[in-house]
């Protein structure tokens, strides 16, 4: 699952980090999708980072510049509860 991810991150990069982990009917998907995209990020094969608007983007890492590289490895906090999956959800794929 991981490779998927990473191989739909590199047909589809950029894009919104809900638009690429939520499941439109499923909570449970949509955790296991952030929990393999951790793992990619984790990796160094994919990168978040905010937009012009404050939103997170994720963006395939395919080659990384010595800057990069040398950076230390960040981490983020992504709190997804049912209530909050159900309004995302309705403004992705309903709105």
């Amino acid at each position: 699952m991981v490779r998927l991810v990473a191989e739909l991150l590199r047909k589809h990069s950029p894009i919104n980090l809900f638009e690429f982990v939520l499941h439109p009917t499923s909570f449970g998907q949509t955790i296991e999708n952030i929990f393999y995209l951790s793992f990619s990020v984790r990796d160094a094969r994919a990168k978040i980072e905010d937009d012009a608007n404050g939103l997170p983007v994720v963006y395939f890492v395919d080659v990384l510049t010595e800057d990069e590289q040398a950076a230390e490895n960040q981490q983020r906090v992504l709190e997804m509860t049912q209530p909050y999956w159900r309004v995302t959800s309705l403004v992705l794929f309903r709105g």
